[in-house]
């Protein structure tokens, strides 16, 4: 499983108004992150992908679209 060194975890961040958490998967028979994006304390998407840096990105994906689509 890769790691960004310069990411920690858990990973918060507030990304053009939504909040994105990436932590590790809690599944531990399965490796990978569990990701989601949230806004108004409100879970609009989750996911699992193998490391971090892709987590974080289909997070980031994710709200690209959500906005796209409110356009």
């Amino acid at each position: 499983m890769s790691n960004s060194p310069s990411i920690t975890i858990p990973f918060e961040e507030e990304y053009q108004g939504f909040e994105i958490y990436v932590e590790e998967n809690p599944d531990h028979y399965n490796e990978g992150y569990s990701w989601s994006v949230s806004k108004n304390d409100e879970c609009i998407d989750e996911g699992i992908e193998f490391d971090i840096k892709m987590a974080i990105d289909a997070a980031r994906d994710t709200i690209a679209n959500l906005n796209s689509k409110t356009k």
